[in-house]
């Protein structure tokens, strides 16, 4: 009998054993728990024990207690917290998930910031894996610290606008912790500022996976069109087109994206070419210059001429106006292109060649009288004319412009003669061609009946 009663009431004190209740049931290191118990003696001092760290309450005179416990640095996974009563010596158990956690700083950015990852209550020693969005590993932790800490720096690529899920794993644990990333747009030119005509790369990330681009320069739509990587990344390339000197807007736009997106690239006033760099007195000479300003005064300066000419730059920007080479002595000619406004000064060489730009008649019979006008010679030089296989057959002088004019008889020959204009100074010579045709019997008799 006695040893049932001793059993009954061993069964009875159990019964009223304090019951440890910890919340929350998961927890993150910094958190706080709170842990409470009943079933204590009354006014006892309760020690509580969580993973080494300590903390004494008193209980109630009902017996009860409730500690709050701040969560220190250690390793994750479940945890036991102990109670233990002094005076009754009653131990009651409770138990709390200690959650794997990680922090990013900074919690957003763009393609190039360095990021800082620090994580807290993985497993001790154990490997570390990072990813970031479509990337699965961006850095890699050997080992964490004794206490399952660890800190890892990387530098952001391409990944798709808006948020970004980082993780986390410990390879021992197979612990998961998350955060987010918030990936913003950001554009990038090869260059800030260029010629017309050149080559400008332009380079975008963080813009929305698939997405198709358009980019738009100046009044210029569409200058290229771009789909999206699956990282958020696009590069396109092309020719600058032409437009106003000064700063013009790039304005980037996609099919998925609302947003838009604005950067700006200076033009550069430039001279391309003059072209051609020689012809004759009348021909057109035509200048490819581009990042004018719209409205200002291009001044043509022609050798010793510094006001030949001013033309009005239009809306574009460019000036490929032509202009004709006025009458002046031949020779290597200093051209120079003034802008009143974009302050360019160029000068280029044309050379004016002699040229013979008018023989009457151009058809002709032996002894009939020819008419030949040239310039584009040296001012002032002796021209001797050569006529087919006849050298010399006059001599002439150019005036001060360069010019010439003369006439002479056809000689006693027949077919399409050559006619040369050649200068005794400067070894330059003209030609062109007439045809002379010996007269028939019939035409010399009607010639006679004219004359008769």
């Amino acid at each position: 009998m006695k040893k049932w009663s001793l059993f009954l009431s061993l069964v009875m004190a159990t019964s009223l054993l304090a019951e440890l209740v910890v919340e929350p049931k998961s927890v993150k290191i910094g958190g706080t728990l709170t842990v409470s118990g009943k079933g204590f003696s009354a006014k006892e001092k309760v020690l509580i024990d969580f993973c080494g760290a300590t903390k004494t309450v008193a209980s109630s005179e009902a017996g009860d207690f409730e500690a709050i416990l701040k969560v220190s640095v250690q390793t994750g996974g479940h945890k036991n917290i102990i109670a233990t009563g002094s005076t009754s010596e009653k131990v009651e158990q409770g138990t709390t998930f200690l959650s794997p956690d990680v922090e990013m700083i900074p919690k957003e950015g763009s393609v190039g910031t360095k990021v800082v990852i620090i994580g807290k209550a993985f497993g001790a020693g154990e490997r570390i894996q990072i990813g970031l969005g479509r990337r699965n590993v961006v850095a890699i932790v050997d080992n964490a610290s004794p206490l399952g800490t660890f800190s890892a720096e990387f530098v952001i690529e391409g990944q798709p606008k808006g948020e970004n899920r980082l993780f986390v794993i410990g390879h021992s644990t197979y612990f998961m912790a998350q955060a987010t990333f918030l990936m913003k747009t950001t554009i990038k030119l090869s260059e800030e500022q260029g010629k017309v005509g050149e080559d400008l790369v332009i380079y975008g990330n963080g813009f929305i996976s698939g997405d198709t681009i358009k980019v738009d320069f100046g009044k210029t739509e569409t200058a290229a069109l771009v789909a999206v990587d699956s990282n958020g990344n696009f590069t396109t390339n092309f020719s600058v087109p032409k437009a106003p000197g000064g700063k013009q807007k790039i304005l980037i736009t996609g099919n998925q994206d609302p947003a838009s997106y604005t950067t700006s690239f200076s033009v550069l006033p430039t001279f391309t070419s003059l072209f051609p760099d020689k012809g004759f007195v009348g021909s057109l000479i035509n200048p490819d210059i581009s990042g004018l300003v719209p409205g200002e005064n291009i001044l043509i300066g022609f050798e010793a001429n510094p006001d030949y000419s001013t033309f009005t730059v239009g809306e574009d920007g460019s000036f490929a106006t032509g202009f004709p080479v006025d009458t002046q002595p031949g020779g290597l000619k200093i051209i120079t292109i003034k802008s009143t406004l974009s302050k360019i000064f160029q000068t280029t060489p044309f050379e004016i060649r002699p040229n013979i730009y008018f023989v009457s008649p151009k058809e002709a019979s032996p002894s009939d009288i020819i008419i030949a006008k040239g310039n584009g010679f040296r001012s002032g030089e002796k021209i001797r004319m050569d006529f087919g296989i006849a050298e010399g057959i006059k001599w002439v002088n150019a005036d001060t412009s360069g010019s010439f004019e003369t006439e002479f008889c056809a000689p006693d020959a027949e077919g399409n003669m050559r006619l040369a204009a050649i200068g005794y100074e400067s070894h330059r010579a003209a030609t062109a061609y007439i045809n002379v045709k010996k007269k028939g019997l019939e035409e010399k008799l009607l010639e006679g009946e004219k004359k008769e």
